[in-house]
């Protein structure tokens, strides 16, 4: 089938898939065809009988009875653009962690082709500019069309997830205990109502005193003074338990303080069908600017930034880069008449509603010409973060001044309007 959002949540020991039909009213996540929505082990397995790969769980099984090699922590080691050596043979880590999706993606069956989805959309535990350039790898190696693919932080497949619910399940705060590793982690999802469009936080903190051990009673008790200590001062909505380290029922006296007043779920899916609903949010056309909820992470631009302009004697500000993008994402270009003293001016407005601040930018060598006959170029993008990238280039006036073909780069560090 054509169309339609895929999402897949990654990381060092499985992957989980989640897609997004056309017409559909939620996504539905992947069954590994026991009837449950099981996390796909990452890992492949080369048999030493013929040249097979075999990914998942008959990875697993086929290197435990030694009929192969196994390769495991793709994810980590095509990020550290890794070789690995198997049976003999060197292997790019990124073309293997490729394969590996690809073997996944059949569980899709008939229900999708992942080379006709609208958007593939990657979460993963932190995004960073080599998450982005393994993604980018990755896409190719599929022949993924690189424009329909990305990732998000799991923090931000959070976001997405939560504001697709009932509002009445995060009107106060919403929580996360992820105990899929050996340590448990909370992400705890807060928003702030005074700012317009709203502001939505997530802060993510790892709890050492909560690992796994055979001592269910102490495991509980910690669990309990974690819970009650992430939870005090606030109204938490809803709580949400991801992960295997949650099976057994060995926290009954958390469960209970936890129930009072809140919705709890259990569940492994919500990183997965968060990276759907943010892949529909930002597929071409998605409208990621301009919502009701801006989500602010430490991959997020902070600040709006616009190009101030005369429109029929008013000023006005065009927007260029909107505040809750991802910075690896923030791109804006536009075209203006020049004044005469060859100068424009940018206004940088931070959304937690902090003082805005303007900022003039000077274009040194300009041909002589007369007021507004020189048409510039202008192009924002983020090399990171807190730093927005400028270029701009001389394009003339028509036939009257053809274009010098001079061209400039400036970069502006946001750090001191995010300070103020």
């Amino acid at each position: 089938m054509s169309g339609g959002i895929l999402g897949m949540d990654l990381d060092d020991w499985s992957a989980q898939i989640s897609f997004w039909l056309p017409g559909a009213q939620t996504p539905e996540t992947i069954s590994t065809g026991d009837g449950e929505e099981d996390r796909i082990p990452a890992v492949l397995c080369r048999r030493t009988d013929r040249d097979v790969w075999t990914y998942g769980k008959e990875a697993l099984e086929t290197a435990r009875r030694g009929g192969g090699v196994l390769a495991d922590r793709l994810l980590s080691r095509a990020l550290a653009g890794e070789q690995l050596e198997i049976g003999g043979e060197w292997f790019e880590a990124a073309a293997l962690l490729a394969l590996f999706i690809k073997r996944s993606l059949s569980l899709l069956g008939g229900a999708m082709r992942p080379e006709k989805a609208d958007f593939f959309m990657f979460t993963l535990e932190r995004v960073d500019r080599q998450a982005l350039e393994m993604v980018e790898r990755i896409a190719l190696l599929l022949s993924l069309p690189p424009e329909r693919v990305s990732c998000q932080s799991r923090a931000e497949s959070f976001f997405f997830y939560n504001i697709s619910q009932p509002e009445e399940l995060w009107r106060h705060s919403c929580l996360i205990c992820d105990f899929g590793g050996e340590r448990l982690k909370t992400l705890l999802l807060e928003v702030n109502r005074h700012t317009r469009p709203a502001t939505v936080t997530v802060a993510q903190e790892e709890h050492p005193e909560l690992e796994r051990q055979d001592n269910r009673e102490e495991m509980d008790e910690a669990f309990l003074s974690i819970f009650r200590s992430v939870s005090d001062g606030r109204i938490i909505d809803t709580v949400y338990l991801i992960g295997d380290g949650f099976a057994g029922e060995w926290y009954p006296k958390t469960l209970a303080v936890m129930c009072r007043n809140r919705r709890v779920f259990q569940g492994n899916n919500l990183y997965s069908k968060g990276a759907c609903y943010g892949g529909k949010a930002k597929r071409p056309g998605g409208g990621v600017s301009g919502r009701e909820y801006v989500y602010l992470g430490s991959d997020m631009l902070r600040v709006n930034v616009g190009l101030l302009t005369e429109k029929r004697g008013k000023e006005t500000c065009l927007s260029l880069l909107d505040a809750g993008m991802n910075w690896f994402d923030a791109r804006g270009e536009c075209e203006f008449l020049l004044d005469a003293d060859h100068t424009f001016t940018l206004r940088l407005t931070p959304v937690s509603g902090k003082k805005l601040r303007e900022v003039v930018v000077t274009l040194s060598g300009v041909p002589e010409r007369p007021p507004f006959a020189t048409r510039i170029f202008l192009a924002a993008s983020c090399p990171d973060a807190e730093t927005v990238r400028l270029r701009m280039e001389d394009r003339g006036f028509g036939e009257f001044f053809p274009s010098s073909g001079l061209a400039w780069e400036e970069s502006l560090p946001l750090t001191e309007v995010l300070a103020e």
